[in-house]
């Protein structure tokens, strides 16, 4: 019973992935024959499926921006950069969106360290960082087999030396992909899809107001009370806003 069971549920997820498929290509032609809000609709049901992928929050990220909805472009691009964090397309394209933003939010400085681990930590996604430190312990045994069947010192030390390198590597990714997913429960991310919303002092609207956020702002959330949640922007700014008014990535 199980065995037709399986076989069941994978004819159904075939069928799922096919339509899903025959979806995207139906957005793709209404986003090149300019008719975007078709597109749009398509992309979003292939998303209320539960199916997702880089390339179908990037498309729609672009259909979005095609119809100068900044926030829902600029919250895309940035759920594709989750799936395939080195993207020079994506990334292009986000920055594009974030310089037609009216809030211009410069970075605090970082210490070169962790600028470093930073860059190459979203380099990849996690998935990828756990692929390449299995990869490169699977090298490590390799090598240290061929270690102990060389017959010439040589031979050994040659083995021996690469082994020591493939574990560096191994443990290294294995770092990188860890740091990436304690950043990710630590911090978590929104796109701010109001204009000219208000940040108060304390979770309170008669509050003194710290600044002003618009539509497209990218901020890291904090605790929430009530109907408010504290955010944080890249400059080291913060304040507490209405939480109906971001989307979290």
């Amino acid at each position: 019973m199980k065995f037709y069971t399986c076989v069941l549920f994978f004819l159904i997820s075939s069928v799922g992935f096919s339509q899903a498929e025959g979806t995207f290509e139906k957005a793709n032609s209404a986003y090149a024959d300019d008719e975007f809000e078709e597109a749009i609709q398509l992309y979003n049901a292939i998303l209320e499926e539960g199916l997702v992928s880089s390339d179908l929050y990037f498309n729609l990220g672009n259909a979005y921006f095609k119809q100068n909805d900044l926030a829902n472009a600029i919250y895309h691009y940035e759920k594709a950069l989750q799936y395939s964090p080195g993207d020079s397309d994506i990334k292009e394209n986000l920055e594009i969106a974030n310089s037609q933003t009216i809030d211009k939010v410069v970075d605090a400085p970082e210490n070169q360290l962790n600028s470093v681990v930073h860059l190459m930590t979203r380099t990849l996604n996690i998935n990828a960082w756990a692929w390449i430190s299995i990869g490169f312990s699977v090298g490590f045994g390799l090598l240290i087999i061929l270690y102990f069947r060389s017959s010439t010192v040589k031979g050994k030390q040659r083995n021996f030396s690469f082994a020591i390198a493939f574990l560096v590597f191994a443990v290294g990714s294995l770092f990188l992909g860890r740091f990436q997913n304690q950043l990710q429960q630590e911090q978590s991310f929104a796109i701010i899809f109001e204009n000219q919303l208000p940040a108060y002092v304390e979770p309170n609207p008669r509050s003194d107001i710290n600044f002003e956020l618009n539509k497209g702002t990218k901020v890291s959330l904090g605790s929430t009370f009530r109907d408010f949640t504290e955010i944080k922007l890249s400059d080291g700014s913060s304040g507490w806003v209405k939480t109906s008014a971001f989307k979290e990535l």
